[in-house]
């Protein structure tokens, strides 16, 4: 089997891209708030996404914001749990992660106050 070498510019940017895409979900992730963190991030409202499909494009648009793509797509991936980020032949996926991916399925349903947010009474996953 034969490893995959970069021909491009764009091959050699993906490190750059995967690592600023990352560090985006790590943000909404470890947010105490994701509802405000997600609003705030894209100056808009919940109640505009109201699909699983809608909410997974919410928070792809969250992930490459102010992140220079080099040319890579990035796309929910099939099942909404991650994003795919494409280029050529390649993609890579990237999961969301628990809280996020619990958002992606349920929404956040009937508004919250301020600092109440589903799934951060989980404990940690080992």
């Amino acid at each position: 089997m034969s490893t995959p070498l970069p021909h491009s510019v764009t091959d050699f940017a993906l490190s750059p891209v995967l690592v600023n895409l990352e560090h985006n979900l790590a943000r909404l992730r470890d947010s105490g708030d994701l509802q405000y963190a997600l609003a705030l991030e894209l100056n808009d409202d919940d109640a505009l996404y109201e699909s699983a499909a809608e909410r997974a494009r919410r928070v792809q648009a969250a992930a490459t914001r102010n992140v220079d793509l080099h040319g890579w797509v990035v796309s929910p991936t099939a099942d909404l749990q991650g994003l795919a980020v494409s280029h050529g032949g390649y993609t890579v996926s990237i999961m969301l992660g628990r809280n996020l991916a619990d958002y992606v399925d349920h929404g956040f349903g009937p508004r919250r106050p301020r600092g109440e947010n589903p799934g951060t009474d989980r404990a940690p996953v080992s």
